[in-house]
């Protein structure tokens, strides 16, 4: 008998205690709702708050991960998908701004049309002036360079094949490539229209002027390794 969990729910969290609660409480209403076995994972990125671990989820398991010293997002997403058990991945932020009930949607969309990634894009953003219009000026050069058909890669929320996302690397700035590296291997993306809220509780982790020059760093070298990947993948061997 199969186990392995169907879902992944993959969190990385860095001082994001005064949320953790309600998160769980949300991403347990959502799992329920798409009937299928899963697991939680929470990925603690060396927090330095009063965190302490909630409740469990009242249906789901929850498997917590810490990281040694806070190491960024990228770092938290790729322990957590290298942790995940279940056969389908999905990612989202613990500030609570980004809505666990769009999952579903975006996973039809996946089934529907076959794909091996579907990322939200927050279409009516909760977010300061400086940090949209920043957002959107990077997201167009991203997109121009890298050609990744992608709206808004900075959409925490998405939902991902495992064997895929098993293949991201593990590199500080990552996150902001997901879309571009899946491409690139020659897997299936799409998008989706989502919700986006206002912060719940605590404060922004992005720091703008260094933010920009670490993307731009990243954004030189995912035109390297976007195109020296390799896109031959393993056959089953039973075939």
């Amino acid at each position: 008998m199969n186990s392995r969990p169907f879902f992944s729910v993959v969190v990385s969290f860095y001082n994001e205690a005064e949320n953790l609660s309600r998160l769980i409480r949300e991403i347990d209403a959502m799992l329920r709702a798409m009937e299928e076995t899963a697991e939680i994972i929470l990925v603690n990125d060396g927090s330095t708050d009063t965190f302490v671990r909630p409740p469990a989820s009242p249906s789901f398991a929850i498997r917590w991960l810490d990281i040694s010293q806070n190491s960024g997002q990228s770092a938290g997403m790729f322990y957590g998908i290298q942790a995940a058990q279940g056969d389908f991945i999905i990612m989202l932020d613990a500030d609570l701004q980004n809505d666990p009930m769009d999952v579903p949607q975006m996973w039809r969309r996946l089934q529907d049309e076959e794909l091996d990634l579907v990322t939200g894009v927050r279409t009516v953003r909760k977010d300061t002036f400086i940090r949209r219009a920043s957002s959107n000026i990077a997201n167009a050069v991203r997109s121009a360079l890298l050609r990744d058909h992608t709206s808004d890669t900075g959409c925490a929320l998405k939902i991902m094949r495992r064997e895929p996302a098993r293949r991201l690397p593990g590199w500080t700035g990552m996150h902001r490539f997901i879309p571009a590296l899946f491409l690139s291997a020659g897997y299936r993306i799409g998008e989706i229209p989502v919700n986006h809220r206002p912060r719940h509780a605590g404060v922004s982790k992005i720091a703008g002027g260094k933010r920009a020059v670490r993307a731009t760093v990243d954004l030189l070298g995912m035109l390297w390794f976007s195109r020296r990947q390799f896109k031959g993948r393993l056959l089953p061997e039973d075939r």
